[in-house]
């Protein structure tokens, strides 16, 4: 059955910030993601490992300072990004 009202589906506007974390994880351009998606109030469980990568694109030699691995961390943030957007990374990830 289709939507209620013979209305179709709503699409992503491609000029939304969640159109723009898309497009860059599609890029591999993870940079660009975590630091687009730190700033997004609802994260969930996987808040604090995105902010701590896009936090720490800004401060390296803090964070490698109390002792973080800035590979780690990276991988850590880019894990959780798809965990969180993994609807938009598997629609993402289909447009090839």
């Amino acid at each position: 059955m289709a939507s209620s009202k013979g209305k179709a589906p709503k699409t992503l506007s491609s000029d939304t910030k969640l159109a723009a974390i898309r497009t860059a994880m599609a890029a591999d351009d993870w940079d660009t993601a975590l630091k687009l998606a730190s700033r997004f109030q609802r994260l969930g469980e996987q808040a604090s490992v995105i902010r701590r990568a896009a936090d720490f694109q800004l401060r390296p030699n803090f964070y490698r300072q109390l002792g973080y691995d800035g590979e780690r961390v990276r991988a850590e943030g880019i894990a959780a990004l798809k965990e969180r957007f993994s609807v938009s990374w598997s629609q993402t990830s289909s447009r090839d």
